[in-house]
């Protein structure tokens, strides 16, 4: 680890906080400082080989830091942007994971990393329309850089967008190597086989009126997998309240010679059998709002196995393994481990949200449950079925007098189960039979 480069990043923040200056034709300068906290326990299902399987904890905390720089567009049509990240371990105890930093080979926790993130060019190319060459950040449908680490996921390669009229906008984006959020270096795109991925692509386009939204994307993980689904909101005012209708279908197949048996880890198969994949999921949200009150209800359905991850990386421990996690476009999904996609299940969710801005400004609360049964394995024809279950307790708090500086604490909870609960049974996709996760965030942001 690169400790001058470190303490250099946070004496660049510090001192760009304390003197900086910058006019608002060199570009703008933002420093973001982002505090987590992870404490981890759970316990895996029964196997033959282990029948009593003991509880595994961890707890970890960190303290990242974002020093981004957007310059200006010179002659209106060409600019540079680039961020530095640094991730410094506050303390952690139990079993390490890489969660907010690396797992060295002694099996320690790494102290600390400091690396250039984000470094891309930009270029206008038309109103609403950009190209970006280099390291950057990615949000769509099933691709996204996570913001609940310490410093994002960030990818290296080309991306695109298009505004075709007012209503339409159209993307792509190309992408040979990544940096994992707990990771200090751009890495190779891999299968879980740690075989090497070429490449990621994207292309999508969103369609959005006053009450109309459309959303489709196409992905291709080269030689691995690919991925396309569509999503259709509607948007109904009634009375004083509002109705949020979404629809969506979305669907993952098998790309070439690098999708095997333990390409990917949650796929059920026999090693040395070819495989396929023909994964189809649809689902149906409903959501009402009323002044400061939220409800809403999904539920998604399954035909095959539905994969989330587009690739992994490998790290230098032996053996150690990041992956990607993708994006869920479901409602039905959960934020921690197992993604509700399994083989022939049905998923419903319930949530709930509310503001709480007329007793106690900034404050928010949100819950959401979710419920998954009629789960089988995915390649391989058996009796075994599955239920999993999981519930999101999450309170988020800005603080009014301090701009930009805001809390959440989420409480987790995923427990899963087999019918027959005979020793030995298995679902990959339902890897825990108990999981309890608290998180809690602090993020502050300044803009000189």
């Amino acid at each position: 680890m690169n400790k001058g480069l470190l303490l250099s990043v946070f004496g660049l923040g510090y001192t760009a906080f304390c003197h900086a200056d910058i006019p608002q034709n060199y570009g703008q300068l933002e420093l973001k400082l982002n505090t987590r906290y992870w404490n981890d326990q759970g316990v895996a299902h029964p196997t033959l080989l282990n029948p009593n399987p003991t509880t595994s904890r961890y707890e970890q905390s960190a303290l990242g830091m974002e020093l981004n720089y957007r310059s200006v567009y010179w002659h209106d049509w060409l600019g540079i942007d680039g961020s530095i990240y640094a991730v410094s371990k506050l303390f952690d105890t139990g079993k390490p994971t890489p969660q907010l930093l690396e797992v060295e080979n002694n099996g320690k926790l790494a102290q600390n990393f400091a690396v250039l993130g984000q470094l891309y060019v930009k270029a206008k190319l038309g109103e609403g329309s950009e190209i970006k060459i280099g390291r950057q950040l990615q949000d769509s449908l099933l691709l996204k850089s996570t913001n609940t680490r310490a410093v994002p996921d960030t990818f290296s390669g080309v991306s695109a967008q298009f505004k075709l009229n007012p209503e339409l906008n159209t993307y792509l984006s190309y992408y040979d190597r990544w940096k994992p959020r707990s990771m200090d270096s751009f890495e190779k795109l891999v299968t879980d086989n740690n075989e090497h991925i070429p490449y990621v692509a994207l292309m999508g386009a969103k369609y959005q009126t006053q009450q109309w939204t459309l959303n489709t994307e196409y992905l291709k993980s080269k030689d691995y997998l690919e991925k396309y689904g569509t999503t259709i909101q509607y948007k109904l005012p009634f009375a004083s309240s509002t109705w949020l209708l979404t629809g969506g279908a979305f669907f993952s197949r098998d790309d070439g010679n690098l999708f095997k048996c333990a390409a990917e880890a949650d796929l059920d198969c026999i090693k040395g059998q070819q495989i396929s994949n023909r994964g189809n999921g649809y689902f149906f949200d409903i959501n009402w709002m009323i002044k400061r009150f939220e409800l809403g209800v999904a539920i998604s359905k399954f035909d095959g196995f539905w994969i989330e991850d587009n690739f992994s990386t490998h790290s230098d421990r032996t053996g150690g393994m990041t992956q990607d996690h993708g994006t869920n476009p479901f409602p039905t999904s959960s934020a921690i481990g197992p993604d509700f996609t399994n083989n022939d299940e049905t998923a419903v969710a319930l949530r709930f949200r509310y503001n709480w801005s007329d007793v106690i400004q900034g404050l928010k609360t949100e819950l959401k449950y979710a419920y998954g049964f009629g789960a089988h394995q995915s390649n391989i024809s058996s009796e075994i079925e599955g239920q999993e279950r999981y519930y999101d307790i999450g309170f988020s708090y800005s603080v009014p007098w301090i701009k930009n500086l805001d809390f959440r604490y989420s409480y987790l909870h995923y427990d899963s189960k087999f019918e027959h609960a005979a020793l030995g049974e298995k679902i990959n996709g339902m890897t825990r039979k108990d999981w309890d996760q608290h998180r809690l965030l602090i993020n502050y942001r300044y803009t000189f």
